[in-house]
């Protein structure tokens, strides 16, 4: 039997609303499990390309980078400090 893009949809979100199970689904519907399971693929896929968001422009990228690699992380700099600590290069 042959399924429109509706129907392929309608199939490939019972499968995800069941816990992704392909097997079941496939024999719910009499289709195999791998035809399931790339719907799903495609329609997930599908779903996440509609959701990129507006392409960011080079230099706020190039921002955002700067603003996360100066950071400092508390963790590292307790452990840089027990370090120095335990060598004796401060108090």
């Amino acid at each position: 039997m042959k399924y429109n893009k509706e129907q392929q949809i309608e199939i490939a979100k019972y499968a995800i609303n069941n816990n992704y199970g392909y097997k079941e689904t496939g024999t719910k519907y009499d289709i195999s499990y791998q035809q399931v399971a790339a719907w799903v693929r495609k329609y997930e896929s599908s779903k996440t390309v509609a959701k990129k968001p507006a392409r960011v422009s080079e230099d706020s990228s190039k921002a955002s980078t700067l603003d996360i690699l100066s950071r400092r992380d508390p963790v590292l700099e307790q452990q840089l400090e027990d370090v120095k600590r335990r060598l004796g290069l401060i108090d």
